[in-house]
């Protein structure tokens, strides 16, 4: 099946065309933990997704606590993340804007697609805000362990729009675990952050997301 990805040309999801380099993030400071991190009791690490209407003043996202109980950890996995074991589930904050293109969240977007379509429920495709990402199992989310999930994303995207339907083979988590220590490996060469496992920028020391 050939997918039609004239449909997402408003919604700047074409992932050749538009998707930022994620050497991007080295233009603004490094993400900071909260001064509540996920080591203390009671709380868990997660990573909050702003919309592009805040990135002018933040970096692309930046690491956050969250309680153990929220509302965010009954919230369902999408496919892609489920496929690959890695949990991940989102909360909208509630952004709000007069210019409904500034709440639109290409990472989250992409985090959503449909494993058999390509394309992202219509609830995740425009005017989402800013977000909340956690791991549905509660174990600490990195922010190149998000990065790395929305590239792999990217990717798979880029295996639709070659128009020989779904490639089923990267949906499991072995094709992921491969495809990440490619990406490692890269990024350890291009990026030179030295702020610790929470700066996006860091790659020196990274493991992978089944090892939290």
């Amino acid at each position: 099946m050939t997918i039609d990805y004239s449909k997402w040309d408003n919604l700047d999801t074409d992932s050749e065309r538009e998707t930022p380099p994620p050497a991007a993030l080295q233009s603004g400071a490094p993400a900071t933990a909260d001064p509540v991190t996920g080591s203390t009791p009671g709380s868990i690490q997660a990573i909050t997704v702003h919309c592009d209407g805040e990135r002018a003043r933040f970096t692309p996202w930046s690491v956050t606590s969250v309680k153990a109980d929220p509302p965010i950890f009954s919230n369902f996995v999408p496919p892609i993340p489920r496929l690959i074991e890695v949990p991940l589930v989102f909360h909208r904050v509630g952004s709000q804007s007069a210019d409904r293109a500034d709440l639109d969240n290409q990472v989250i977007t992409y985090l959503h697609i449909d494993s058999e379509s390509g394309f992202a429920p219509p609830s995740w495709q425009s005017h989402i805000g800013t977000v909340l990402v956690a791991r549905k199992d509660q174990k600490t989310l990195r922010p190149q362990h998000l990065e790395g999930v929305w590239m792999y994303c990217d990717h798979i995207l880029d295996l639709f729009g070659d128009g020989e339907g779904a490639p089923t083979h990267m949906y499991r988590r072995q094709a992921f675990e491969e495809w990440w220590k490619d990406y490692c490996k890269e990024q350890k060469k291009l990026r030179r952050g030295t702020g610790g496992e929470n700066d996006p920028d860091d790659w020196r020391a990274v493991q992978s997301p089944y090892v939290t």
